[in-house]
């Protein structure tokens, strides 16, 4: 294949590493030195519906993946430049107004930040760059495309090269998050990944229980809890006799507490609060009808 300007490393520069790893994800190693941390605080940059302005020239593309194999990358330097940049960041989060490093320990803590900076930042160089949900997809026109994945399953910040397909592959779609709790001052959101790693809301969700359970009590016949039958083993862990009752009054207890939050419409509560670098699922419905309180996942941004 015949093209200007090849000039990057080989292979051997590649971080080969395979995706998905449960370990703590390694700094890329970068082929020039990582640039200083940033001086100033700048403010977060905030998702975009629209397409890098490197994008839009370009007519629609026609390759598929059947065009797709691996060769030396032109735009490895490019790429990896960027990463290091953001992984060097201090960004401002544009809804709590806190100052935070954008990854910790290797870990992104907000990918949207992390991905509309290196976006960004590929953009200023003339290169379209576009994230299809598992890999970062570049090109400076519709000859070629290169395929990279910059973050890992478990939220680690990386570089590897993936592929170069020929002619280019059409760009992917970028659609915004709908608004799924109206009643919610937080845009919508996506979440990138998904883990366990502990939870900041736990104190609220069970203070919240508890105050449904002991509010509950006060009736002479409850309308949510049947306190007559509770799981083994399990404090409060009553029945529940109306399990849309039971969700409606914890989202309006957790929305004067100052949550946003959705039911999935089957045992599972989302909420978050006050920013969109996080939202918390928690399963508060066994499959037999009691109630539980069990962290089912905290993911990374929000995930409404």
């Amino acid at each position: 294949m015949q093209r200007a300007h090849r000039f990057l490393a080989p292979f051997g520069a590649v971080l080969l590493a395979a995706c998905g790893s449960t370990s703590p994800a390694p700094q890329p190693a970068a082929p020039s030195a990582a640039p200083a941390a940033p001086t100033s605080t700048p403010a977060a940059p905030a998702p975009t519906s629209s397409l890098p302005s490197s994008c839009r020239a370009f007519p629609p593309a026609t390759g598929t993946a059947a065009g797709c194999r691996q060769e030396p990358p032109d735009f490895l330097r490019a790429v990896s430049d960027a990463v290091s940049a953001a992984q060097n960041a201090t960004v401002v989060d544009p809804d709590s107004k806190e100052s935070y490093v954008l990854v910790q320990n290797g870990i992104i803590q907000s990918p949207n930040t992390y991905l509309k900076m290196i976006i960004d930042n590929l953009d200023r160089q003339g290169l379209c760059a576009v994230y299809d949900g598992e890999e970062l997809t570049v090109r400076n026109s519709n000859g070629f495309t290169e395929l990279f994945d910059i973050i890992t399953s478990n939220g680690g910040s990386w570089i590897k090269y993936m592929s170069t397909c020929s002619p280019a592959t059409p760009l992917p779609a970028i659609v915004t998050p709908p608004v799924q709790d109206p009643e919610c001052k937080l845009p919508p959101s996506k979440d990138t990944y998904c883990n366990r790693s502990g939870s900041m809301y736990g104190g609220d969700v069970s203070d919240t229980l508890d105050e449904l359970i002991a509010q509950e009590r006060q009736l002479a016949n409850p309308l949510i809890f049947d306190f007559g039958d509770r799981l083994g083993g399990v404090d409060n862990g009553w029945k529940i006799t109306n399990v849309a009752l039971y969700f409606s009054e914890l989202r309006k207890k957790l929305r004067a507490k100052g949550f946003c939050s959705i039911y999935n419409g089957d045992d599972e509560l989302f909420i978050k609060k006050g920013t969109n670098r996080l939202s918390e699922h928690w399963d508060l419905l066994k499959a037999e009808g009691y109630s539980i309180r069990l962290l089912g996942a905290a993911c990374h941004d929000a995930a409404f």
